[in-house]
């Protein structure tokens, strides 16, 4: 029998060996990036063009490579920084493997060019899908610029699977941001199809964020200082009330090197926990030093998922160290023993004063069983708990039910029940002026139907209607614009101002008259008529704008409904609460004339109901 096992081509093996490194443009950008770091570079530039499928060209001042290394450098695991195996736990650059560019080499086309300081000529290089076409002598500036061209070209499958320059760029720029922050002593440029998106000079890390993401963040961060025979702890988190839902701005390093570790995320969350609301994540960029020997940053050929020691240790040092900034700057609930100067100020009872015993007054006529109480509100531990409306007659409400034909109403579906609600004409039945209805808290209302209970949750009720009135405006019938008298301010991130230079005709649509200041500032000149969102803007338009961009991610969404659902869901708490049978009337008739009242535009449940069947059977 003859053999069948055989060595694979070396093309092959580097393609195989690409498809686990470069996933995508971003994975040559991490680790062009990463080598100029090590290289030792104070000025390093980023060029791209077309998201990265065209270009990606990295040009660094640091110390070049000699006429053998810059030839050597693209053969599979040719590394400068290991020498025996023993040195993989002492490891302090980014790089270390030697694949990133014989992996880059076997899917592009690849030029270097690079110089020694102390060297009179450099070296460039040019590869074509792994194949080398020119090794030679020539004239460049001290340093390395390497650019990689056409990426994935003999690789069209991975090509094809590449997303919409908007979410590759996005990429490029997560991994630009990752690099640059914890380098805030180097110079950064980032360029975009000839345009300048950030341009970073050398800083301290708070600045470099500010640089980065805005400077909303100028009065949002605090700093985190731990040390420790153990570990070091350093940097900022933000306030508690600038969390948000999704987990952007969270940024953890591990000795200069950004990971993913989900138990120290999960510390991190856990020393917010009682300080934002479940669902939101804190914002913050923390770096960890450890002894290397404590670390295995060799898991995966990203380099992003590593391997600690002790990493329950580390949970309670990294916990404890941001539960202490949120202590510190009075955030979290603490004791305070010394009394406030206002107290000796207080006046005090005169003397000659007689001192009157407190009573209480009752209603003796009040009855706990009443089904209807007369009060208006209970508050449950200090909060707003249950709400009622005032005793009203029932009749009116049960003649709208008839009209309505719901006495019938079997056990449905949410769509069916719905459709059942919504009369044929609506000419025939209307609202009346007062009906029972039960608020739990702002989020739930609930309806007497006959035999069954309506429950909607009145966010989701709204996003849907916000979302219909928006699509409205984007396609038939603009919101009128109510111009400021004296127009607000925002600061975006480059990234961001691009974003709404290209949607400000949707923006204004919407009652929104946005005007470029500069590179990074937008002026509001005018803004919805019916909202009153003065105090808000900066947090407003740049959530709709950072909302924007993760649906453009995560879903192929259409621009209009894109927008539209991102005003939505930034509106839908900002609603006044439901406290009267008129304003449950308007939520009723806004939400059962829109196209689809049973679920959001994000697909969220709006109505659920309870009949005496599914009531028994949660006491059964």
């Amino acid at each position: 029998m003859s053999d069948i096992i055989k060595l694979l081509p070396e093309a092959v093996a580097n393609q195989i060996a690409a498809g686990e490194v470069i996933q995508r443009p971003a994975s040559v950008v991490k680790e062009l990036l990463e080598n100029a770091v090590d290289a030792g570079a104070t000025e390093i530039q980023l060029i791209v063009k077309d998201a990265g499928r065209t270009l990606i060209q990295v040009i660094d001042n640091g110390k070049g490579m000699s006429f053998n290394d810059a030839r050597l450098c693209f053969e599979r695991h040719a590394t400068s920084k290991l020498q025996v195996a023993d040195d993989l736990y002492r490891i302090r650059t980014k790089g270390f493997r030697g694949e990133a560019l014989a992996s880059i080499a076997a899917i592009a086309y690849v030029e270097l060019k690079t110089k020694q300081a102390e060297e009179t000529v450099g070296t460039v290089v040019s590869i074509e899908g792994a194949e080398v076409k020119s090794h030679e002598h020539c004239a460049t500036q001290d340093g390395t610029s390497i650019a990689v061209k056409n990426l994935f070209f003999n690789v069209p499958a991975r090509r094809n699977f590449l997303k919409s320059d908007n979410v590759e760029m996005t990429h490029v720029e997560e991994e630009f941001y990752r690099v640059a922050l914890i380098h805030h002593d180097l110079a950064f440029s980032l360029y975009h199809n000839g345009k300048t998106v950030y341009h970073l000079p050398p800083s301290n890390l708070k600045q470099r964020i500010i640089n980065i993401f805005g400077n909303s963040f100028k009065d949002k961060l605090y700093p985190v200082d731990q040390e420790s025979d153990i570990v070091n702890i350093h940097g900022f988190i933000a306030k508690p009330e600038n969390a948000k839902k999704k987990k952007s701005e969270q940024y953890m390093f591990i000795n200069d090197r950004f990971v993913r570790h989900p138990l120290l995320n999960y510390a991190v969350e856990q020393a917010y926990a009682q300080l934002i609301p479940q669902g939101y994540r804190p914002a913050y960029f923390i770096t960890v030093e450890v002894d290397p020997a404590n670390i295995d940053v060799n898991v995966s050929p990203t380099k992003v998922e590593v391997k600690l020691q002790d990493d329950k240790l580390l949970f309670g040092f990294v916990m404890a160290a941001v539960k202490k900034s949120l202590g510190t700057m009075a955030l979290s609930p603490q004791i305070d023993f010394d009394l406030d100067p206002i107290f000796e100020q207080m006046p005090q009872r005169p003397a000659d004063r007689p001192i009157v015993l407190p009573t209480v007054d009752h209603d003796p006529n009040y009855n706990p069983f009443d089904t209807v109480p007369q009060y208006s509100r209970q508050k449950y531990g200090g909060t707003k708990a249950f709400q009622w409306n005032e005793r009203v007659d029932t009749s009116a409400w049960n003649n709208f039910l008839q009209g309505l034909k719901t006495e019938q109403i079997e056990r449905q579906e949410p769509e069916q029940l719905a459709a059942n609600l919504i009369p044929q004409e609506q000419s025939q039945w209307e609202l009346p002026e007062s009906f029972p209805f039960f608020m739990m808290g702002d989020c739930y209302l609930f309806l007497q139907l006959n035999n069954q209970a309506m429950v909607i949750h009145v966010p989701n009720a709204r996003e849907r209607i916000l979302y219909e009135r928006n699509m409205k405006a984007l396609m038939e019938t603009p919101i009128r614009v109510q111009q400021s008298l004296f127009p607000i301010t925002v600061s975006l991130t480059p990234a961001q101002a691009d974003l709404a230079d290209s949607l400000k005709n949707e923006f204004l649509q919407m009652g929104y008259e946005l005007e470029k200041i500069d590179m990074t500032h937008f002026a509001v000149n005018g803004t919805p008529n019916d909202e009153d969102v003065e105090g808000d803007l900066q947090m407003i338009i740049t959530s709709i704008l950072d909302d924007f961009k993760s649906n453009a991610f995560l879903h192929k969404a259409d621009k209009y409904q894109n927008i539209a659902l991102c005003t939505a869901k930034q509106f839908r708490h900002r609603q006044p609460a439901l406290q009267t049978s008129a304003a449950v009337s308007e939520l009723l008739h806004q939400l059962f004339s829109c196209d689809c009242p049973t679920v959001t535009p994000s697909q969220k449940k709006i109505i659920h109901y309870f009949d005496p069947e599914s009531l028994n059977a949660l006491f059964a």
